[in-house]
C-alpha cells in the first residue's frame, strides 16, 4: 500500500492531547500543505485563525457543544470561510481545506477531530469576526495521547457503490 494511500485509511479523530506544544516548523508545514488545497476557480476563500492562547481556548471549547476536549489541545485552528470572494462555493472549498489540513497534520502524527456543533455566533465574537464570515469549524490540533483509536468497521463497497455502465 503507497505511503499515502495508508495515511487516508490510518488516520483517526483524535480527542485526547498530550501538552507537547506543536513546533512552528511542523505548523507552518501544516498550514503551507492546506493551503494548496483545491478551491473553486482557486478563489481560496479561506482564512485560518491559529489560536494558540490558553484562555481563549478555554472560552472556544466551551462553545463546542460536541466537542468539549477541544480545551486539552495545545493550539486550535479556526476555519472561516469567505462568503464575499466565493459565495457559491466557500462551504465547500472550506470543507475540503479543513480535510487537508487534517491529513496534513496526521502526516506529522499530529491528531484533530472535526467538531461540528459549535455555538459559531459565540465563536465569531470571541475572534472578531465579521458578519459575513463563515465559521466552519474549529479544528483543536496536538499530538495523541494514549493510544490510537482502533478504527471502526465501514460499510462495504457493495453497500455504497452503484456501476451506471
Amino acid at each position: 500500500m503507497g505511503e499515502q494511500i495508508k495515511l487516508l485509511k490510518e488516520r483517526r479523530s483524535i480527542r485526547s492531547y498530550d501538552s507537547k506544544p506543536i513546533e512552528d516548523e511542523i505548523l507552518t508545514q501544516i498550514l503551507e500543505t492546506a493551503r494548496w488545497c483545491m478551491s473553486a476557480r482557486n478563489k481560496q476563500p479561506w482564512t485560518f485563525y491559529v489560536i494558540r492562547n490558553k484562555d481563549l481556548i478555554q472560552r472556544i471549547a466551551k462553545e463546542c457543544t460536541t466537542g468539549p476536549f477541544a480545551s486539552g489541545a495545545p493550539l486550535l485552528i479556526a476555519i472561516v470561510g469567505d462568503k464575499e470572494l466565493s459565495p457559491n462555493w466557500y462551504l465547500h472549498d472550506t470543507c475540503f481545506v479543513s480535510l487537508q489540513l487534517a491529513l496534513a497534520a496526521w502526516s506529522y502524527g499530529i491528531g484533530t477531530c472535526w467538531i461540528g456543533r459549535i455555538n459559531r455566533d459565540n465563536v465569531k465574537n470571541l475572534l472578531n469576526l465579521k458578519e459575513s464570515d463563515d465559521l466552519l469549524t474549529v479544528l483543536p490540533l496536538g499530538y495523541p495521547k494514549g493510544k490510537i483509536p482502533k478504527p471502526i468497521p465501514r460499510k462495504s463497497l457493495e453497500e455504497i457503490v452503484k456501476y451506471i455502465d
